[in-house]
């Protein structure tokens, strides 16, 4: 798997796995956004209507990035905690940047290569929850 998708993708899994207790977080909201607008993406016919849902995911990515999972923050107070603060930044980073380019796939109506970014955002979600998410 190209490394280039695999940070986004599991950045995104951390949308699709917020614990019932987290559902009413600024995260948990931002994650739900970005769920709602990931599956109507993934289910497109008319790709005129994607780059739309890309910038709704991205808006609420940029928000997301600015919190902290409930993991990272549960976590005693030392470089471990900042480390994996770090890697969310990064990760969330990365998902808002692959969700431009997935905005320009839509613009461009290329639909393989809109395909190829969600499949591979997909493919990688089980990391992202073992990442970020705490087992229920």
């Amino acid at each position: 798997m190209k490394t280039k998708y695999l940070i986004p993708a599991i950045a995104v899994s951390i949308a699709f796995a917020l614990p019932a207790s987290a559902d009413d977080t600024p995260l948990a909201k931002q994650m739900e956004t970005m769920n709602d607008a990931y599956k109507a993406m993934r289910r497109l016919d008319d790709l005129s209507k994607g780059p739309e849902l890309a910038r709704e995911a991205q808006n609420a990515m940029i928000i997301a990035i600015t919190e902290i999972p409930t993991l990272v923050k549960d976590m005693p107070d030392g470089p471990d905690k900042v480390k994996a603060s770090a890697q969310y930044r990064m990760m969330m980073g990365q998902l808002i940047s692959t969700l431009a380019e997935l905005e320009l796939a839509f613009l461009d109506g290329d639909k393989a290569k809109v395909d190829e970014i969600i499949k591979k955002m997909r493919e990688s979600k089980k990391e992202g929850h073992d990442k970020f998410m705490e087992d229920e």
